[in-house]
C-alpha cells in the first residue's frame, strides 16, 4: 500500500477518530441505554447511510462489546489483537480482514503508533440492496445477519488473509480513499464498491479461517455451499459426498443445521435464482435456460418457478422489462 496512503490514514486515526477518542467514552457514546455494552447502529452509522467508516486511534483499547450491525475490520498496516466472545484471541496482521456478524462480542487491545486499522460498520439492510447480489445472497445474508444466538449461523466471524487476494485489496483501498474524503454524492458509489467486495470475499469463502467455532463442520458446510454455487447445473448430493469423503446423510444433516434448508432445497433455490436472472437480463429462450441451469423436465421447472415467483417465466421476463 502506498506510503502516502498510510500517512493519510495515520493522520485520520489521530484527528478524525469518530466515536473512539478515549476508553471511558467509547461505550457511553455508542449505546442507547446506560450500562449497556451493545453499540447501536443508529448512533455509530450516520443518519441516512447504510454504512460508515472509522479509523481506529492508537493507544486506546476498545472494551468488550457487541453490536446490532455487521462490522469489517481491515488492517492497513501493523497489527491489532482482538478478543472474540470473551475467550478467543485473534491477531490481525497487515492486509488481514475480520468480518464480524452482528451480535458477536469482541474487544480490541490498544493499537501502536504504526498500527493502522479501519473499521466499517454496515447496516443489516445493506445486504438487501439489489446492487449487492439481488436474491443470490439469501444464504450469505443468513450467515452475516443470522440470529445473535448463533444457533444456526455458520460462524460468528470470518478471518481473511488478503495478501493473495489483490482484487479485494484494491477494492478496500479505493473504498477507504473515497469514504475518508467524505465527498458528497459518493454514497451510492461507496455502497456499490462494498457490495462488490462482499461478493469477492464470499467467492473466496474457502480461504476464510473460522478458528475455534466448531471449525471442521462449519468449514464443511461452507464448502458444500460453495460447491452448489459453482456446480449448480450438475451438482448432486452423491457427488459432493464422494468429493468430501463423508456419507450423504451426514452432509444433509450438517447442511440443514447450518442453513435451515436442505442440500437439495438450496440447489433448487440457486437454480431458480439463476433462471430468474437469465430471464431478466438475457433474451435466451426459456427452454435453453432450463437446460443451462440443469433441469431436463420442462414441466417440473415451470411448476417450481411459478411456486417461487407466483408467475410463469414469460410473465417474469415481461415484468422485468417493465
Amino acid at each position: 500500500m502506498k506510503e502516502e496512503f498510510l500517512k493519510y490514514l495515520k493522520n485520520a486515526s489521530e484527528v478524525k477518530c469518530g466515536i473512539w477518542n478515549e476508553t471511558s467514552s467509547i461505550l457511553c457514546n455508542g449505546v442507547t441505554e446506560p450500562g449497556s455494552n451493545v453499540v447501536d447502529k443508529n448512533i455509530v452509522i450516520r443518519q441516512g447511510r447504510l454504512m460508515d467508516m472509522y479509523c481506529q486511534p492508537c493507544n486506546v483499547p476498545i472494551p468488550d462489546h457487541s453490536h446490532n450491525y455487521v462490522e469489517l475490520v481491515y488492517m492497513c498496516s501493523g497489527s491489532t489483537v482482538h478478543v472474540i466472545n470473551g475467550t478467543g484471541i485473534l491477531r490481525l496482521d497487515t492486509n488481514d480482514l475480520l468480518l464480524l456478524r452482528q451480535g458477536t462480542s469482541h474487544a480490541v487491545e490498544p493499537a501502536g503508533e504504526e498500527d493502522i486499522a479501519v473499521h466499517f460498520f454496515l447496516q443489516p439492510e445493506f445486504f438487501l440492496q439489489p446492487e449487492l447480489m439481488v436474491e443470490d445472497g439469501s444464504i450469505l445474508r443468513h450467515f452475516i445477519t443470522g440470529p445473535a444466538s448463533g444457533k444456526h449461523s455458520v460462524a460468528d466471524y470470518l478471518h481473511f488473509h488478503l495478501q493473495d487476494m489483490l482484487p479485494a485489496q484494491n477494492l478496500l483501498e479505493n473504498l477507504i480513499w473515497s469514504m475518508i474524503g467524505d465527498k458528497k454524492g459518493r454514497q451510492e458509489i461507496n455502497q456499490a464498491t462494498m457490495g462488490i467486495l462482499i461478493m469477492e470475499l464470499f467467492h473466496n469463502a474457502d480461504k476464510a479461517e473460522l478458528h475455534d467455532l466448531a471449525q471442521y463442520e462449519e468449514k464443511m458446510a461452507m464448502t458444500a455451499y460453495q460447491y452448489l454455487e459453482n456446480n449448480y447445473p450438475s451438482a448432486t448430493l452423491e457427488e459432493f459426498s464422494a468429493l468430501s469423503m463423508q456419507p450423504p446423510y451426514y452432509i444433509s444433516r450438517l447442511f440443514k443445521r447450518h442453513f435451515q434448508v436442505t442440500f437439495t432445497e438450496c440447489l433448487q433455490l440457486i437454480r431458480m435464482i439463476r433462471a430468474a436472472n437469465f430471464l431478466a437480463s438475457t433474451s435466451k429462450p426459456v427452454e435453453e435456460i432450463i437446460a443451462e441451469i440443469g433441469y431436463e423436465n420442462s414441466s417440473y421447472f415451470h411448476r417450481l418457478f411459478k411456486e417461487r415467483y407466483g408467475m410463469t417465466p414469460k410473465q417474469y421476463r415481461d415484468k422485468s422489462k417493465d
